[in-house]
């Protein structure tokens, strides 16, 4: 599979403070849930071919993805960013891309 290209990120700030309407959890070998923590920036990411569903990706300190959700639009990311931690529109720093 092709890498994702990211559509849009934002770092999170201290005023983005998880809304408890969803929750992510790690599986790990001895069955208990793990919460995820709190990711440090957000990713908004499409796979080539794949448009126009796209991904939320929650990301490290160091950019890795820790978990995501996937949605059937771009808007609907935004829509999930806004839910969990009330990323505003404006706050997105979006990426162009040529293909």
């Amino acid at each position: 599979m092709a890498d994702p290209i990211v559509l849009a990120q934002v770092r999170l700030q201290p005023h983005h403070q998880p809304t408890g309407v969803t929750r992510h959890y790690f599986g790990n070998p001895s069955g208990a849930r793990v919460e995820v923590p709190r990711p440090v920036s957000l990713q908004v990411v499409q796979y080539p071919g794949d448009e126009p569903r796209a991904y939320l990706f929650y990301c490290d300190e160091s950019g890795g993805e820790m978990t995501d959700t996937y949605h059937d639009s771009v808007q609907e990311a935004f829509e999930q960013a806004s839910a969990e931690f009330g990323v505003l529109h404006h706050e997105w720093a979006r990426r162009s891309h040529n293909a």
